[in-house]
């Protein structure tokens, strides 16, 4: 039987090994990856993350896979704020997408597209054009709001999020959101009331979400090198799908992200506790498969020794 942690822990984390505050070369990066993929905690590793303007450096490093071990690779389109650069840059993404699945198959799996909108709120044609052209490809595709998170960033979220629910189809191929959910300094973290919202704003759409950045450790914790709290991921994953199981509004949902204390989060054979609120592991699988997909880490060590420390894994 599934334990909840490892309903909870499947496939989580993508290796952002590239980028900062690791920032490695993409040699050690990929020879990380590798050796996650054979470690006895590989059932947490999700995909390698990689810019659409890096594939083709792969080809230096697909020997270390094969069919039977392949590389599945999380592409990250390229930003541009004008509408008709922003699809020539995702056409030419595209184009590379294609030509390495086409020579190297076997070896490299790419299903999953990021990609940063521009900094604007847009049209509608734009996010239809971006669903039909990766959709073609067969590729899973999260967006990622860019605008700042200013007085007005609520209802740009909202309005965003409009527009990628009338495109994700539920039975199809995923057409979600990515979340930003930290960085390298105190104000690229968003607050727990705006993670609680694009939560809450999410799961009433039907839309599917992935996020990034942040959240190396487990639970919700201040941390000197960023001057702040950083999010927990359990915190984000719990209140994701809590929030989901028991209806919860905004303000109960920021309670979840706000919470420091890990023995407020129990995770058994049967499924996972927060306090009062319940979930059990059916419940989990089923939301990691269709609304709470990974999180993208510059770190796997991080996570998992962090469970290991407060004795959760």
């Amino acid at each position: 039987m599934t334990s909840a942690i490892h309903a909870f822990m499947n496939q989580i984390v993508d290796y952002a090994g590239l980028f900062p505050p690791a920032s490695l070369t993409l040699e050690p990066a990929i020879h990380n990856y590798a050796s996650y993929l054979s470690s006895q905690d590989s059932w947490m590793i999700g995909q390698f993350i990689l810019p659409a303007t890096r594939l083709k450096e792969l080809e230096n490093y697909l020997s270390l896979f094969h069919s039977n071990f392949p590389l599945h690779c999380t592409v990250l389109g390229k930003k541009s704020e004008e509408k008709w650069a922003y699809l020539e840059v995702l056409k030419t993404d595209l184009e590379q997408i294609f030509s390495m699945t086409d020579r190297y198959g076997d070896s490299l799996k790419i299903n999953t597209l990021e990609l940063p909108l521009p900094a604007i709120v847009p049209d509608r044609g734009l996010l239809e054009i971006i669903r039909v052209k990766t959709g073609k490809l067969r590729l899973h595709t999260f967006c990622e709001m860019t605008l700042p998170m200013d007085d007005h960033w609520e209802q740009h979220l909202h309005e965003i999020l409009d527009q990628i629910g009338e495109y994700h189809d539920p039975k199809g191929l995923f057409f979600g959101f990515k979340l930003r959910t930290g960085g390298v300094t105190a104000n690229a973290f968003p607050s727990p009331f705006q993670v609680a919202t694009a939560l809450i704003s999410c799961r009433d759409r039907g839309i599917p979400m992935k996020f990034t950045a942040g959240l190396h450790h487990s639970i919700r914790m201040y941390r000197d090198e960023v001057a702040t709290q950083m999010h927990g991921f359990v915190n984000v994953f719990a209140a994701g799908m809590l929030a989901c199981r028991h209806n919860l509004d905004v303000n109960d949902t920021a309670q979840i992200l706000k919470d420091e204390n890990p023995v407020h989060f129990n995770f058994t054979d049967d499924g996972l506790t927060w306090r009062d609120l319940a979930i059990s592991v059916p419940d989990i699988e089923r939301l990691r498969k269709t609304m709470f997909r990974s999180y993208g880490s510059c770190s796997f060590d991080e996570p998992r020794e962090d469970l290991r420390a407060l004795k959760i894994l």
